[in-house]
């Protein structure tokens, strides 16, 4: 939920700026723009993961990277879908977004299922003593 709020609200201060956003989007696109796109994006994702709270997870290994690659399509998706947005208040970017969290919420608990399995198959194969 904090995740959602912090990409609506910075979507919300955009809203004036929608159609500007529109062309900057397209010319950010272009070959010799992507470099610096992907580090705008990168920056924008580890600081809204740094106001959850979640900023100080170890700067290594795969759940910092996962998250924070997740975030990006995500907030690009979410992006995307809200410069088309002429729904009331975005009402639709909003659902769009919620549905987007929710599948990566599914996502994680999908992991933390298959891990589970693999943990208890794994116990018979461990050598005694551990």
């Amino acid at each position: 939920r904090r995740v959602a709020g912090l990409v609506r609200a910075r979507l919300d201060a955009l809203t004036p700026h929608r159609e500007a956003l529109r062309r900057a989007a397209a010319a950010r696109g272009l070959p010799g723009n992507l470099m610096g796109s992907g580090r705008n994006l990168w920056r924008t994702v580890d600081r809204i993961w740094a106001a959850v709270g979640m900023g100080g997870d170890a700067k290594e290994g795969f759940s910092y990277y996962s998250r924070r690659v997740t975030l990006a399509g995500v907030l690009v998706a979410t992006f995307l879908y809200w410069l088309e947005d002429q729904s009331e208040g975005c009402a639709d970017s909003w659902a769009f977004l919620d549905r987007r969290i929710e599948d990566v919420m599914r996502l994680g608990r999908a992991r933390s299922t298959v891990q589970g399995w693999t943990d208890r198959l794994r116990r018979p194969f461990a050598p005694a003593g551990r």
